[in-house]
């Protein structure tokens, strides 16, 4: 059994967290199947946009319960650096846009996990919990990170050692993912915008990615030069000139990535 299913949808790759009877929580398999599955999208000339979902009622709870994650003692950091942190750069240091449909819970680690993508958007009816301090553990997952970048340190903090629940409309009201859709709606308004994101400038869209991931730790001063070389890099490109033309002839541009 495959912990994740991989679909093509035109130029959008789906992928779907598939151990629905423990809301898709990481047990041994799910990680590395992803990874695949990640993997296998990215280096797919006719993927441009990727669809990271869950099965059933929960995006993604985490470590599994009742496996020998909360058995192996120090052991879990080795296991961490080789199977989780992989993971999430690879998401983050994709050159093509991710956007995660968080369709149910979203705990502990399932919380970095939604956050690792570009475009995070949410059930109504979906949570976000930092479970960890319920547990006597430690963050992980990014989460130390990407929570206080997004919502700030204070809420962050207190997220983080009270454990309580984020609902889909605070946290986007916060500042933690993008949009809330009616249950019913999720998946299609997350493909229609993986969508769009497959049919604009593959390599823009890379540079974008780039730019808001350095910007994070860099100066101005670094930010300007940064910038400044990226755009020297956007501006040879057949689809900067396409774009420019279907501006000026009021038309929707054919981007082709080259």
């Amino acid at each position: 059994m495959t912990w994740v299913v991989s679909e093509q949808h035109g130029a959008v790759a789906v992928l779907t967290l598939n151990n629905p009877e423990q809301y898709n929580a990481m047990r041994r398999g799910l990680l590395g199947d992803l990874h695949a599955a990640l993997r296998a999208a990215l280096a797919d000339a006719s993927v441009r946009a990727i669809l990271l979902t869950g099965a059933g009622k929960g995006f993604c709870a985490g470590a599994e319960l009742g496996s020998g994650t909360f058995s192996a003692g120090a052991d879990v950091a080795p296991w961490m650096r080789a199977e989780l942190s992989p993971l999430l750069e690879a998401m983050r240091n994709a050159d093509k846009p991710i956007v995660v449909a968080v369709n149910g819970p979203a705990a502990g680690a399932g919380v970095g996990l939604a956050l690792a993508g570009d475009i995070v958007l949410a059930a109504r009816s979906a949570k976000f919990v930092l479970s960890f301090v319920k547990l006597g553990a430690a963050l992980d997952a990014g989460t130390s990170l990407l929570l206080q970048r997004s919502i700030g340190v204070a809420r962050a903090r207190a997220l983080a050692l009270l454990g309580r629940p984020l609902g889909a409309e605070q946290a986007a009201e916060w500042g933690l993912i993008y949009q809330v859709f009616e249950d019913s709606e999720l998946m299609t308004e997350a493909m229609a915008i993986a969508q769009q994101l497959a049919g604009g400038p593959p390599i823009s869209i890379g540079l974008i990615k780039q730019q808001v991931e350095r910007g994070w730790s860099a100066s101005l001063a670094e930010t300007l030069d940064d910038e400044a070389e990226r755009q020297g890099q956007a501006f040879v490109t057949a689809d900067l000139r396409e774009g420019a033309a279907a501006f000026v002839e009021k038309r929707a541009a054919r981007f082709t990535g080259r």
